[in-house]
């Protein structure tokens, strides 16, 4: 399940200067997102199941949220380069709770939410520190308004990742 910035989110996003390093894979715009819940491989015939409980937890949300990314770029580790993203807390829960029973959980790391928009993967190798630090702490901040969530399938290319939408929900409360 994925939250899409809004344009202006996404317009800052593509102006943010990480510069040019070597084994470093900037994640394209057109896949800039937050996932409320990650779900690996699904089978086809589940996609339904799952779109109908999202649907009945998006339609018993409050309304719009507020989500707020920033306030700098950081590292998982050292070789995921994100933006934190806060105001979701909620929502990813219910997405969870919506969830499990049509897709089980296989470790207790899916079930806690992260808040996070990924803008850069290293290649293959961990950077130095040195260019590590180079890139955390760089200045970003913005907020959008959410009112809705995607449920997307995620497939390899030779651009990266590509995500399809496979159900649109809208928060209606």
């Amino acid at each position: 399940m994925a939250v899409w910035p809004d344009d202006s989110t996404l317009e800052g996003l593509a102006s943010l200067s990480l510069g040019s390093t070597e084994g470093l894979r900037l994640v394209g715009p057109g896949t800039w997102h937050i996932t409320l819940r990650f779900l690996g491989e699904v089978d086809d015939d589940v996609v339904p199941a799952l779109a109908a409980a999202l649907d009945s937890t998006a339609a018993n949300m409050p309304g719009k949220i507020q989500c707020r990314v920033g306030p700098e770029t950081a590292w998982f580790g050292d070789r995921v380069l994100h933006i934190p993203a806060q105001g979701l807390e909620d929502l990813a829960t219910a997405v969870r709770a919506a969830t499990i029973p049509v897709v089980p959980a296989r470790t207790d790391r899916e079930l806690r939410f992260n808040g996070h928009l990924t803008i850069a993967r290293t290649k293959g190798h961990r950077l130095d520190t040195s260019a590590r630090r180079a890139l955390a702490g760089i200045p970003f901040a913005a907020t959008f308004e959410v009112d809705s969530f995607d449920l997307v399938a995620s497939e390899h290319s030779s651009d990266g990742r590509q995500y399809t939408p496979r159900a649109t929900l809208l928060l209606r409360g």
